[in-house]
């Protein structure tokens, strides 16, 4: 891997600067850059934050941050440099004032040159109009080349989603917006386009006629505990399904374009979101609580905040409309592990022969990041007994220059390209989508199941698949 190196001088802000998105990703992925040589000798970076902060307290923050944080081994010198180049500005997101004395602090560092300016947007969705119409306003002082990066929830329905493309498309043109997924600067996510570019026979196979079923699985671990003012409000659906997983499933199930271009691949994944159909109401879906969540500290003892989902879906297109989709996740499950797992049909006279299993293709995101395809064959001698053949190869990335997910995205940025963002498009498509699973879901004839900590989750998911004839397939961790 060969990544991109930044050349030129650039100013990058972090509105948020305070907050735990910018202590636990931003930071550390900005030292990850300055480890690997990637920064140029000459930049400027501000903290933007409400909270009154002086330059030496930011920068211990900072610190401190990426100590915690960083992937990389912890080079003192290199962190030194890096806190050298860093700022802080205390700020009210809605005050024209404060952009104004912001812009004349940005051009007392730069010595009036106006340069590359990213802005990150680590803030709630309700400030981003704000913030960008006072950057707007400010855009001829400081330099016409200003990036704006935001960070998902795009809002928190449809209506809201489009009130942001509204107000931010006004100030920025598309190729000034970076709308960032994480999950889309993860290797193995970015590797599923990859593999289907490199190997014709992976992306002939992976056609609605000759797949049975496709499911997605991401399970968590961990409580919720450390963001539940965020996640009580929105609930595992809003927070995983609608931007995450889903554009996992676009980048599986899109038309592959001929150019691997942005322009090119975002049309064909809003081909694919926006033929998005849920069916069957409240026998579509599961969803669930797990026992301990009401304990956590904040939560209402009536919370009907889903801690758990599990949804069937199908993709309204020619190819693909008779393939049930099966999507679920969950916090406070026996394992972290997310993949996905694509079921191949059998052969029409092979559907009575119970000894042959059918094909798949199981890709693994965490935590580790692994391809297998799993074939079968008969064993040696007299058996007629069938065992699977499985090949596996790690889909990682190894080496000096590899980068997390928000390290490779800024990348992106620099270079101005889109390719791993989201357009408002797609996320209007999947607003409209995840809108019409909410309203079933709260209309509370979808029963919320309590289940145990650290199990399976709730037993009822497996209704879902037995309707078609499948099952959940449980994909083993590999021991270490």
């Amino acid at each position: 891997m060969n990544l991109y190196r930044i050349e030129k001088p650039f100013v990058f802000s972090i509105f948020g600067a305070s907050g735990d998105l910018a202590k636990v990703k931003i930071f550390p992925a900005l030292y990850d850059l300055a480890a690997q040589r990637r920064l140029p000798k000459e930049y400027v970076i501000f903290g933007y934050s409400r909270t009154p902060m002086s330059d030496e307290a930011f920068r211990k923050m900072v610190e401190k941050s990426v100590k915690g944080k960083s992937t990389l081994p912890m080079n003192q010198k290199i962190l030194d440099e890096l806190i050298r180049h860093m700022f802080y500005f205390s700020g009210q997101y809605d005050k024209p004032g404060s952009y104004n004395e912001f812009a004349s602090k940005i051009l007392l560092k730069t010595k009036g040159r106006k340069l590359t300016h990213l802005t990150y947007l680590a803030v709630p969705p309700q400030v981003f109009t704000k913030i960008s119409k006072n950057l707007a306003r400010i855009r001829p002082k400081i330099g016409e080349d200003l990036r704006l990066i935001i960070e998902k929830p795009f809002g928190h329905d449809e209506a809201s989603a489009r009130e942001i493309f509204h107000h931010v498309s006004m100030d920025f043109s598309s190729d000034k917006i970076f709308l960032l997924d994480h999950y889309l600067g993860k290797d193995a996510v970015q590797s599923i386009l990859v593999l289907r570019y490199a190997n014709s026979i992976l992306n002939t196979l992976l056609n609605g006629n000759l797949i049975s079923n496709i499911q997605i699985t991401a399970s968590e671990d961990l409580s919720v505990a450390n963001r539940i003012s965020y996640f009580d409000q929105v609930g595992i659906i809003k927070d995983m399904i609608q931007s995450h997983l889903l554009q996992m499933l676009s980048l599986l199930t899109m038309e592959l374009p001929v150019e691997q271009k942005s322009e090119s691949i975002h049309r064909e994944k809003f081909a694919v979101l926006s033929a998005l159909k849920y069916r069957g109401y409240e026998k579509g879906m599961v969803i669930g609580q797990h026992e301990s969540y009401k304990n956590i500290e904040g939560v209402k003892k009536a919370s009907w905040t889903p801690t758990f989902a599990a949804i069937r879906l199908f993709i309204d297109r020619q190819d693909w409309y008779k393939v049930p989709i099966y999507i679920r996740t969950g916090k406070m499950l026996k394992k972290k592990h997310t993949y996905v797992v694509v079921e191949f049909k059998k052969h029409a006279f092979q559907e009575k022969n119970n000894l042959i299993q059918n094909n798949k293709l199981i890709i693994e995101l965490q935590p580790d990041q692994k391809i297998h395809v799993k074939l079968y064959t008969k064993t040696g001698g007299a058996s007629s007994e069938y065992t699977d053949l499985t090949t596996s190869k790690s889909i990682a990335c190894f080496g000096d220059d590899c980068l997390p997910e928000h390290g490779r995205l800024l990348l992106d940025v620099f270079q101005s390209d889109q390719s791993n963002f989201l357009t408002f498009e797609e996320i209007i498509a999947t607003w409209k989508f995840t809108d019409k699973i909410l309203r079933c879901s709260e209309s509370k004839k979808v029963k919320l199941h309590l289940y145990e900590d650290y199990s399976d989750g709730p037993s009822q998911q497996d209704a879902l698949t037995k309707r078609d004839g499948h099952h959940w397939h449980d994909v083993p961790l590999q021991k270490k």
